[in-house]
């Protein structure tokens, strides 16, 4: 019998020098050039190892080699020495480089695939003991959470290094390793999977995308997503679990009830203020249409209007319209059985008739949202007697736009494809300021900035529109990538116009992240075919446009702008840079920017842009919050301007 087990030792070496020789990943040769003859070197197979123990962790191991060497002096910083820089060039991990004791291990598996398992493919350790000089090399997919116990119990295979069982107190960097998720518990652990449980109409890729886009760390990126998503979930629950060394999160949401049934009725009062309405009150409103609805609950169609009324130029504001998307159908891809990765697509109509104060230029302003006129934001600058940043003109007319539109799952997220076929058919009016009040100006002693005229006339005109929005964020993080709109307006006497023009125009826009950092850049080209009315002209200058220059200070019927942003966390440029900000994340902003307009009867079109540098203080998030600017024209004329403003980035 033990003739056999002889035979059996010898084949199982035999083949093991094989192996060796192929060097697979986790195989470090003990190759160390001019090092003494090994007095003991053996090679444990898998088999070995099987005949001696089957239990884990080293049922996990494949091959295990070793050497010992007599205790010279010299001997370990030799061994020590050369195997560090092989074992570093090779991208294997250093947990313990001490005195004594030099311990490395290769996550292979992560560095082909980033999702894989947190497993060594290698462990090597050089080793000084009283008994002599050890080299080990351990081979196989040792999860990490079996390390400890696999290098402190190889006694079990008769190899006693009484210096490796104190690896215990070894402190293993576990956010060098990589996590399937990408979250992690507070030890730093890697998450290997997320439930979501209790969603119902919420789809579980929404809750995942919130949480993405907040910290690794996943108590608090549960905790941001219950103030992000507050009004879609009465209740968010998270635990962890654990099993065979693997965490698992399992988040357990609530959702609210549907506010929003189907034909539901709401409306909501609106209190705003401007130098030309003067404080204006009224009222917004929107019904859903019945049964009209995509599967996640989204509202395909819904009626809305709008009424106000300005008590200082006495005009009533009205709109009503229809927006609907009768022609809708829905993808799914990767699981057609889930319910993720849905993009609605198809073709809609929006009409609407209205009567109401529109605000000018409607090109490139940071601070222009739709229906500007009711931004609260932008009422609370005038009642503080910041200078106003829009101008108002009234419109009255009709308008019907015909769109193709490839909508996310979430309402947040604008469409990705939005193609747009406007017919407009419209009066414009100039308006007079009505009122220098604001909230330290009670007797209206200092004047407001006049309300500049426009071109007045019949507007009957075709508007194309083509936006693509490749941008990735969540619910106002900062969004990054691509969002460009390509614009062309073409009004015509033989239309009924007072106007007879064709204006182009290219808005790109690119935010890139650097690590924590991000840089933020647009480009922006108009070109026009004749002379444009007032309320169309290329129009820059101001906070967020060309900030060294006053608001409006150039305006044409052609044009371009330039800007690049570099956001900074403040945070981090001082010892206060750990602490916590609930309310808003600061930064600092460098920017520079370049514009130029011109006119179609101008003599010369010379190439001479009007520049500016600038630094500013960003508080929230990157793409929408308060900014403070401090900026320099490098006209020498131009002094420094300063400007505080709620801001909308591009």
């Amino acid at each position: 019998m033990k003739y056999i087990l002889y035979i059996t030792v010898v084949l199982l070496l035999t083949l093991s020098a094989q192996t060796f020789a192929e060097t697979p990943d986790g195989t470090i040769p003990f190759d160390c050039p001019d090092a003494p003859n090994a007095k003991f070197q053996f090679h444990f197979t898998r088999a070995l190892i099987a005949l001696a123990v089957k239990t884990a962790p080293f049922n996990t191991v494949d091959d295990l080699y070793i050497q010992i060497y007599d205790d010279e002096a010299g001997i370990y910083n030799k061994l020590a020495g050369y195997y560090s820089e092989e074992l570093k060039e090779k991208n294997w991990y250093n947990l313990q480089e001490g005195d004594r004791v030099q311990l490395y291990v290769l996550n292979g598996a992560a560095m082909q695939n980033p999702q894989a398992d947190n497993t060594f493919t290698g462990i090597f350790a050089v080793v000084q003991g009283n008994e002599g000089i050890y080299l080990l090399n351990i081979v196989g997919s040792v999860p990490l959470e079996q390390m400890d116990q696999l290098l402190t119990n190889l006694g079990e295979l008769g190899i006693e290094i009484p210096e490796l069982k104190s690896l215990p107190a070894l402190e293993i960097d576990k956010r060098s390793l990589s996590s399937p998720t990408g979250f992690r518990i507070a030890d730093g652990s890697p998450i290997y999977d997320i439930q979501i449980k209790g969603n119902q109409k919420i789809d579980r890729t929404e809750i995942l995308e919130t949480l993405k886009a907040e910290d690794e760390d996943i108590d608090k990126a549960v905790e941001a997503l219950r103030k992000k998503m507050g009004s879609q979930l009465e209740k968010v629950e998270s635990s962890v679990k654990e099993e065979n060394g693997r965490h698992t999160a399992v988040i357990t949401v609530k959702e609210h009830s549907s506010s929003r049934s189907s034909g539901s009725f709401t409306a909501n009062p609106m209190i705003r203020f401007n130098r030309v309405s003067g404080w204006k009150l009224g009222f917004t409103s929107e019904i859903d249409v019945a049964r009209a609805r995509f599967p996640n609950d989204m509202p395909t169609s819904n009626i809305f209007g709008y009424i106000g009324y300005g008590f200082a130029n006495k005009i009533t504001d009205v709109e009503i319209g229809i927006d609907t998307f009768p022609f809708a159908t829905y993808t799914r891809f990767n699981n057609p059985e889930a319910n993720t990765d849905k993009w609605y697509h198809g073709f809609g109509i929006n009409t609407r008739l209205h009567r109401t104060t529109d605000i000018t230029p409607d090109n490139v302003s940071p601070y222009r949202v739709d229906n500007s006129t009711n931004d609260p934001f932008g009422s609370l600058y005038n009642i503080f007697g910041a200078n106003d940043l829009h101008n108002y003109y009234l419109r009255r007319g009709f308008e019907i736009a015909f769109r193709w539109q490839h909508l996310p799952r979430m309402e947040y997220i604008p469409p990705k494809h939005l193609v747009t076929l406007m017919l407009l058919a419209e009066s414009h009016r100039s308006l007079e300021k009505s009122t220098d009040w604001h909230l330290f100006n009670w007797r209206s002693m200092s004047k407001a900035r006049e309300n500049p005229a426009i071109t007045s006339g019949r507007m009957r005109s075709v508007m194309f529109t083509y936006d693509l929005n490749l941008r990735q964020g969540s619910l106002g993080t900062g969004y990054l990538g691509w969002h460009n709109t390509f614009s062309v307006e073409h009004s015509r006497t033989a239309f009924g116009s007072d106007f007879n023009f064709t204006r182009y125009q290219l808005h790109l826009r690119y935010a890139h992240a650097l690590g924590e950092y991000q840089i933020r850049t647009r480009a922006v080209g108009s070109f026009s075919t004749a002379a444009l009315p007032i309320q169309r002209q290329f129009t820059i200058g101001g906070p967020g446009v060309l900030n060294g220059y006053p608001l409006y200070a150039f305006a044409g019927d052609r044009g371009y702008l330039f800007n690049i942003e570099y956001f900074y966390p403040f945070p981090e440029l001082f010892t206060w840079r750990n602490m916590q900000f609930d309310f808003f994340t600061l930064f600092l902003v460098f920017f520079l920017d370049a514009g130029q307009t011109w006119n179609i009867g101008d003599e010369t079109s010379t190439l001479v842009p009007k520049s500016d540098a600038g630094i500013g203080f960003h508080f929230g998030e990157r793409d929408s919050f308060l900014r403070f600017n401090v900026a320099q024209a490098f006209e020498s004329e131009q002094g420094v301007q300063f400007n505080i403003l709620w801001f909308y980035s591009f």
